[in-house]
């Protein structure tokens, strides 16, 4: 026993104020920590997170006497001491809490529609490329190579939309931005109906076109997860299949307004539906808005009044203007935090396999009009086929995405069938003539392109979480937008240097089976994220002990 400790005198206010200095913590970890203490061999701090102050604090009426006396009996033992714990709700438990309050419905589901028909829209233009400007191209003599360009650059901007996106979502919300995106769009949907040389379409649709695509789809892909979380995979499920929609609709229509209207007219026409998508952006509100209340909880018996904010303080600011420098360096910093997260295995797998499936597939589907007219079908015949796909396609996703809500839906196995199945059926395209079985190869194709889009951006969530998923969506979509400036234009290439489209089909399907290959390795991934995140932690727990150590040893 120590001899200081032989004659205890009952605590009292002065007691408390010079020997036992506390300290309150802010954070979800925060205790009443006895600080000057009788130390004894062996023992070690207190929480890790806690920062001993240099002076001392007033008196805290909620703190019994009790606590300070079994925090130095259990010193003397030699043990460590119980500190009387704060009841403060840790990290977890506050998302856990969020997640609670998102609607879930509600007002959820009229986003769900606003995403879908947006989705609908873009596919009119973006995956309906080869149905809508193959004619005028094939008129021009244009090159192979030339007519992958236009089409992968635009994929290339409309990728390079997604890297940017989360800051500049923050900064504006989610509705000014579609807004922007679908005029934008419409735009380059009207002046693409006057070109007279294939080198123009480089402004209006790969640009203009790249711009608005990248704007309006990557935000309807980002909103809907924020609304939902126990029917997440449902509402993901309806506007991935609306995603093909455009595909489903657009090749019959566009190609009935070509017999009738011609080229311009037609084009012209399909601007003016494609404005239509401003209905879907004046649904996008801010999810806050929507949030179910929040109850407000007392835990423990401690005195809560320094959490209560002022009233004078809660009043809103008016805020300063600030200048386009600082906003677009801070834009800059926000894009470049949000590419770190491909520091993580998991990250760089996920995104190997969106790139290199996105890049075959939609080369594929802007190359089969090409192709099939190229080996004497006509383009309706050709428009049939890619509506078989379609169809297939949305069917797929629909059930897919629905089945991602059960527990034991194993989203690897998912995409490696799915990356498989597209690729075997590119190649097996190659091998027949007959349009009947063209039509059931193109149908099998689409349940492939369903299942990797049905839950594609879902497998973000499932393995970065929600709350990177804005991050790992905008470092896939920069990783896919360089995967545009090298496969499309090379399988364009390949055609042009063996005049044949089936050599240049093999090449993108050899490249779509780079990602079943990569999703084998994804359990390793996985372990390799867990260890390594396991280890900073513990270096930082042991950085924050040391540091706590010596500022005891200093008081």
């Amino acid at each position: 026993m120590h001899p200081e400790r032989e004659e205890e005198e009952p605590c009292s206010p002065s007691v408390q104020t010079a020997s036992e200095k506390l300290e309150l913590l802010p954070h979800s970890k925060s205790r009443a920590i006895v600080t000057k203490s009788p130390r004894v061999d062996g023992e070690t701090d207190g929480d890790d997170d806690v920062k001993i102050p240099s002076t001392g604090i007033k008196n805290d009426a909620d703190i019994d006497c009790k606590h300070s006396e079994a925090s130095l009996s259990a010193s003397d033992k030699g043990v460590r001491r119980e500190e009387p714990k704060l009841s403060v709700k840790e990290p977890d438990a506050e998302e856990a809490e969020e997640d609670d309050r998102l609607p879930d419905g509600g007002w959820g589901w009229v986003v769900v529609f606003g995403a879908s028909l947006i989705l609908v829209l873009v596919d009119t233009m973006g995956q309906c490329f080869g149905i809508i400007f193959s004619t005028f191209l094939l008129h021009l003599e244009t090159t192979t190579t030339m007519t992958a360009w236009i089409f992968n650059l635009f994929s290339f901007i409309w990728s390079m939309t997604g890297p940017p996106l989360g800051a500049l979502i923050n900064e504006f919300g989610w509705r000014p931005l579609t807004f922007v995106g679908s005029f934008l769009l419409t735009i380059a949907t009207i002046t693409s109906a006057f070109v007279s040389a294939a080198w123009v379409l480089f402004f209006t649709y790969s640009l203009l076109a790249g711009i608005g695509c990248g704007i309006i789809s990557n935000i309807s892909y980002m909103i809907v997860p924020h609304y939902f979380k126990k029917r997440r995979g449902l509402a993901n499920g309806i506007i991935m299949a609306w995603d093909c929609g455009g595909q489903l609709i657009g090749p019959p229509l566009i190609g009935m307004l070509q017999d009738e209207y011609s080229f311009k007219g037609a084009t012209l026409i399909v601007g003016g539906v494609i404005l239509n998508s401003c209905i879907g952006a004046a649904v996008f509100h801010p999810v806050e808005w929507h949030k179910r209340p929040k109850t407000p909880k007392i835990h423990g018996t401690h005195n809560t009044a320094h959490l209560i904010k002022n009233p004078v303080e809660a009043i809103p600011r008016k805020k300063t203007p600030e200048s386009i420098r600082t906003i677009m360096m801070r834009l800059v910093k926000s894009t470049v935090k949000d590419l770190g997260i491909l520091k993580s295995l998991k990250a760089i797998i996920i995104s190997i396999g969106v790139t290199v499936i996105l890049n075959g597939y939609l080369n594929f589907l802007a190359f089969v009009p090409f192709a099939m007219q190229e080996a004497g079908y006509t383009l309706g015949e050709a428009a049939q086929c890619v509506s078989v796909s379609a169809i297939c396609n949305m069917v797929t996703r629909v059930i897919v995405a629905t089945l991602s809500d059960g527990k034991k839906f194993n989203f690897q196995i998912s995409m490696m069938v799915g990356s498989m199945t597209i690729s075997a059926t590119m190649i097996c395209f190659t091998l027949t003539e007959d349009l009947t079985t063209i039509k059931v190869i193109m149908g099998i194709w689409g349940c492939g392109v369903g299942t990797f889009m049905s839950i594609f951006n879902l497998t973000m969530v499932h393995y970065m979480g929600l709350e990177n998923f804005t991050s790992m969506l905008g470092a896939s979509m920069l990783c896919l937008a360089f995967g545009y400036l090298t496969i499309g234009p090379f399988a364009g290439y390949v055609k042009d240097a063996s005049q044949s489209y089936s050599s240049c089909i093999w090449v993108l399907s050899g490249i779509v089976s780079v990602a079943f290959i990569s999703w084998m390795f994804m359990p390793a991934a996985v372990a390799y994220d867990l260890r390594r995140e396991q280890r900073k932690n513990e270096e930082r727990l042991e950085i924050e002990e040391k540091g706590n150590m010596l500022s005891s040893e200093a008081i």
